[in-house]
């Protein structure tokens, strides 16, 4: 299967003074196409830092990281990848979604004559072409959400990287942008996922990368993070939940 993200060997180090900090030791990874992995780990694992590494916003000490086979983190040109940090901020709350949306394309330097099919297609997917011409200061946190995946992917992005998509949401809505990058996964793009609700993760990823002190502890699906884990019940499966919390004092950093 095709790969999308091919992230080898990734190692960050952070100097002050005498002092240094490995945010990242060794960190390898891939997502192939229309596949989901998500990256969990305790806070301070390496999972920030490993997604403003591939995202761009970071460069790292050593390592590489090829997105459709070409190595970007010294590329002066990045293929378009779509980024949601989610969040209230990063939109001019007294501009239409549709005027937000017009902003960001140009930024993606999307052909003016492209823009309005565009703009209309990333409405469409995220079920917000009825009030992109309402405000954004309007928007409810469900709405505003759906917003930063549809900016996400402007261009035609083949991968997405998606920082807590549901959190601080409602069980309806969150069910409905999990349905959402379903949706996506399966017409074929790669997305990598950091979520800390566990059950999001058991229902959307393919594969679970598990990071401890600033490496990959595990790679594989939910069954074999919980069988990794050990955990036993005499009447059911344990859950991934169940299983992280297991694993977590090997993860965390000494």
């Amino acid at each position: 299967m095709e790969n999308i993200l091919s992230v080898k060997h990734l190692k960050k180090t952070y100097e002050n003074g005498q002092q240094t900090f490995n945010a990242l030791v060794d960190v390898s990874f891939t997502i192939a196409k229309g596949e989901i992995v998500s990256l969990l780990g305790p806070n301070g694992a390496g999972k920030t830092t490993t997604v403003s590494i591939i995202g761009g916003y970071l460069i790292p000490t050593s390592g590489q990281v090829f997105v459709n086979g070409q190595e970007i983190t010294t590329a002066k040109r990045r293929p378009r990848m779509g980024v949601s940090f989610g969040g209230e901020l990063g939109f001019y709350r007294n501009a239409t979604a549709k005027q937000n949306l017009a902003f960001f394309a140009d930024l993606a330097k999307i052909p003016y004559r492209q823009q309005k099919a565009e703009i209309e297609r990333v409405l469409e997917i995220v079920a917000l072409k009825n009030v992109a011409n309402k405000k954004v200061g309007t928007f409810s946190k469900g709405m505003t959400q759906r917003l930063h995946i549809a900016r996400a992917l402007l261009g035609q992005p083949d991968l997405l990287l998606l920082d807590e998509p549901t959190s601080g949401l409602d069980v309806e809505i969150a069910k409905s942008i999990r349905d959402t990058i379903k949706y996506l996964a399966s017409n074929g793009i790669s997305i990598l996922l950091t979520s800390h609700t566990m059950t999001e993760v058991e229902a959307l990823a393919d594969r679970i990368v598990l990071l401890g002190s600033g490496k990959v502890f595990a790679t594989g699906s939910v069954d074999d993070i919980v069988n990794l884990s050990k955990v036993d019940h005499i009447d059911r499966p344990a859950t991934l939940e169940e299983s992280y919390l297991a694993l977590a004092p090997q993860l965390r950093r000494n």
